[in-house]
């Protein structure tokens, strides 16, 4: 069983802006859309800002240390250090793990609390380790991180040795023990993927086709400069694009 419980982690490197709109609507949609739920904050550095003062009081905050290394392979990348906390703090207590960059739109049905860990299809890439669900101890979570001995490449965003660990490794692993996985649609956490045609989907146009959507994924390390950081509660409220209608719902919170 998966515990009802949602892990996020932020700040591994130094905090220079305050928390923008984008990540305080992430804590805010996940708290609203799983009333009750329990929600873990990893950070190195904390946050700050108006908007972290109203998120922190959601959640539990674990200051943590990035790790240096994986099987004595060098992490230089925050990102990098940060798909080894996920992993742990899964496997330490199970539940749900989303990136930052995420919004909540539908409750996670219950069945899907009932298998022994839960990913999302990345189109044909693979499947995307920015949102998880684990019970605790789990043996695909236990295998998925020893394979970093193999499948960690510490390579450039951008590059395949990127994520090799983090999508196309764990994909070739449910290959091989598919009864300790369940693999969701890419509709479930990922309907719209980062190429051209899936940011317009998100930031440009409108899809009120979500009753099969449990979280939207907004591709921040793409998306960033020509979308989110941007958005305003201003413009959240007046533009409609798919991703904007999604977060008014949440916005009586900030």
């Amino acid at each position: 069983m998966i515990p009802n419980l949602f892990h996020f982690v932020f700040g591994l490197k130094e905090q220079t802006e305050p928390l923008h709109l984008v990540h305080a609507l992430a804590i805010i949609s996940c708290a609203r859309v799983n009333k009750g739920a329990k929600i873990f904050f990893r950070y190195h550095h904390e946050p700050y800002g108006a908007y972290w003062e109203v998120v922190k009081p959601l959640v539990k905050l674990i200051k943590v240390t990035p790790p240096d290394n994986i099987f004595g392979i060098p992490i230089k990348h925050y990102a990098h250090q940060a798909d080894i906390i996920r992993l742990n703090a899964l496997l330490e207590i199970g539940g749900v793990y989303a990136d930052m960059d995420t919004i909540f739109v539908n409750k996670l049905p219950p069945e899907l609390f009932k298998k022994p860990f839960v990913m999302g299809e990345q189109g044909e890439m693979g499947l995307c380790n920015a949102f998880m669900m684990s019970g605790r101890q789990s043996r695909f979570a236990k295998r998925w991180l020893d394979g970093h001995a193999s499948a960690f490449k510490g390579g450039k965003p951008g590059t395949p040795e990127w994520d090799n660990h983090s999508v196309f490794f764990p994909g070739q692993l449910a290959k091989t023990i598919p009864s300790d996985i369940h693999i969701e649609p890419q509709t479930s956490f990922f309907k719209h993927l980062f190429t051209a045609h899936g940011l317009s989907g998100l930031f440009e146009k409108t899809d009120t086709d979500l009753d099969n959507v449990y979280s939207i994924h907004l591709w921040e390390n793409i998306a960033w400069e020509r979308h989110l950081s941007k958005l305003t509660p201003e413009i959240v409220k007046s533009t409609d694009t798919t991703y904007n209608c999604i977060a008014r719902r949440f916005l009586d919170e900030i």
